[in-house]
């Protein structure tokens, strides 16, 4: 398994963060990485997103199952593509409160047979996703108040 982990400080609520984290539908308005976002993120159900390509167009579609929730502090899903042994990609978003605010942890988790062969792509463009969805998140929720 390899993992890829970023953090930020936001200067908002953990409220705040979380309100704007599950409200799936309008990730596509705030999120660079995202075109498209739809579902209920509860424990055991499935969402659907749309990453965006290089150049904005509709890239990669999957539909991850929520595999913990818990209220204003965390979610975790799991997608697996093509078959759970090839490769599955787990994400864990996490709030933590802060003194300034909140610390908002995104952790991708990749497993399976196919994961070393893009292993060097992987790593050298998910952090920079992670990253610019953090920012963005971070000027929205910091915005909002």
């Amino acid at each position: 398994m390899r993992e890829i982990r970023t953090e930020i400080e936001i200067a908002a609520s953990p409220l705040k963060v979380w309100d704007i984290l599950t409200d799936l539908d309008k990730w596509k308005e705030w999120n660079p990485i995202v075109n498209q976002a739809s579902g209920n993120p509860t424990l055991g159900s499935k969402i659907s997103i749309t990453m965006s390509g290089k150049d904005g167009k509709d890239a990669n579609n999957y539909t991850p199952l929520i595999i913990k929730f818990e209220e204003s502090k965390s979610f975790h899903w799991r997608a697996e593509m093509m078959a759970s042994f090839l490769f599955t990609n787990e994400r864990i978003i996490e709030l933590e409160e802060t003194d300034l605010g909140t610390r908002l942890i995104q952790i991708e988790t990749f497993s399976g047979l196919l994961v070393s062969l893009f292993w060097g792509k992987m790593e050298k463009h998910v952090p920079a996703m992670l990253k610019s969805m953090n920012e963005a998140l971070k000027e929205l929720a910091e915005k909002q108040g």
